[in-house]
């Protein structure tokens, strides 16, 4: 089974079980419909039914889990990953990708040329870049419709048609 991670739980907060978690997802308030994830352990994953959530400060959500109810029983989820199963994500637009869904993917132009895999994927504003490592360093191609031709997330692969000097 696949797994997404939606939050890294930086902390404790206070002596009631409440736990600090960064979020992973841009839809914050996905996490006031979610009814259970499961905590990365390891080697294992632990399944949690969430309680309760609330905003906390600008980049965090505080998280309450059913049945922990003190520090001592969440402690040990510090520097731990909140994840949901495929099963329960958002469902994207046709044409829209998780970005972990893109990581990995090999990326040829029209003419077949292999340009190298996606290593990262930024979000500077307007339209996202994939940042693609070839043996002559890194490539930045801009998810622009014109550009990105074909995205295959069985395959792992992407077609592009590059603007004219993007690789001088």
């Amino acid at each position: 089974m696949e797994y997404i991670k939606i939050g890294y739980i930086t902390n404790t907060l206070g002596i009631n079980g409440e736990l600090k978690v960064e979020p992973l997802t841009s839809d914050v308030g996905r996490f006031g419909v979610l009814e259970s994830c499961y905590i990365n352990m390891g080697k294992h994953r632990k399944k949690v039914r969430l309680e309760r959530y609330r905003r906390y400060k600008k980049k965090h959500v505080i998280v309450k889990f059913e049945g922990l109810d003190d520090i001592a029983s969440v402690e040990r989820f510090k520097g731990r990953y909140m994840e949901i199963d495929m099963e329960n994500a958002v469902r994207l637009p046709e044409g829209h990708y998780f970005i972990f869904q893109l990581l990995g993917c090999r990326v040829y132009t029209s003419q077949g040329d292999d340009l190298g895999q996606v290593v990262e994927v930024l979000q500077p504003g307007g339209n996202d870049v994939y940042v693609v490592k070839s043996p002559a360093g890194e490539v930045l191609i801009p998810a622009l419709k014109d550009v990105v031709r074909e995205i295959d997330i069985e395959n792992k692969t992407i077609r592009v048609d590059l603007p004219e000097g993007l690789l001088e």
